[in-house]
């Protein structure tokens, strides 16, 4: 009895979009957080940075419960694994927002006033990559629970199209950023460059990131 009630378990779909919702969270305050930089508000930067930490932490919570609770055994139409690498590569985009604030606040870095413009509008782009695989991520969850119909199935595919361009877009701000950062870096402290750099690849992570879970999804579809 014990190994037939294990299989017929709660379905893990309401966790993963409980994750989701966390991981999304830890991006949509990262626009808070470039702007308290901008202005130089140190507590608010402090404030923002431990609200970010609050929901990684909620997040990677949620995302071990899931680990040591999902049964090997389970009625579910994907299999164990793809389910845990989804949830792994949800949980890449939450840590990444963590890195980027951990980055620049360890650093006391400041933007280059040249630049605070074009870093806004890449975070937004790269912000909105992600809000828009929360979506897809949602919508494929409850399609999964209530069976594959074709019609949805078509809408999200569409909507992982939309996705890969979005990042594309991302891709292109980011070399943009990159050739503005070079054309100033000989005015900047140069390790505060190096860091510059590397923040800006942390944001083009979060669009990346999201793509991967995408283009998983969509994997998943095309062998539903």
């Amino acid at each position: 009895m014990t190994k037939l009630t294990s299989i017929f378990v709660k379905s893990p779909f309401k966790k993963m979009r409980e994750h989701m919702l966390k991981v999304i969270e830890c991006v949509t305050l990262l626009p808070g957080f470039f702007e308290a930089l901008h202005k130089g508000d140190q507590d608010q930067i402090i404030a923002v940075r431990g609200k970010v930490y609050e929901a990684e932490h909620a997040a990677d919570a949620i995302k071990n419960e899931m680990r040591d609770n999902l049964p090997r055994s389970i009625f579910m139409p994907m299999n164990r694994r793809d389910l845990l690498d989804i949830l792994d590569l949800q949980d890449s985009i939450a840590d990444t927002a963590q890195d980027i604030v951990t980055v620049i606040t360890n650093r006391n870095m400041m933007p280059p006033g040249e630049l605070q413009e074009k870093i806004i509008q890449y975070l937004t782009v790269a912000q909105e990559a992600c809000l828009m695989v929360g979506d897809i991520s949602q919508d494929f969850d409850i399609l999964i629970e209530t069976g594959f119909g074709q019609k949805e199935a078509e809408r999200i595919l569409n909507m992982i199209e939309k996705l890969s361009e979005k990042e594309s877009v991302v891709d292109t701000t980011g070399l943009e950023i990159s050739r503005r950062l070079f054309d100033v870096e000989k005015q900047m402290n140069p390790i505060d460059v190096i860091f510059w750099y590397n923040v800006f690849d942390l944001i083009g992570d979060l669009a990346d990131y999201a793509e991967k879970v995408g283009n998983r999804l969509r994997l998943l579809l095309a062998h539903s």
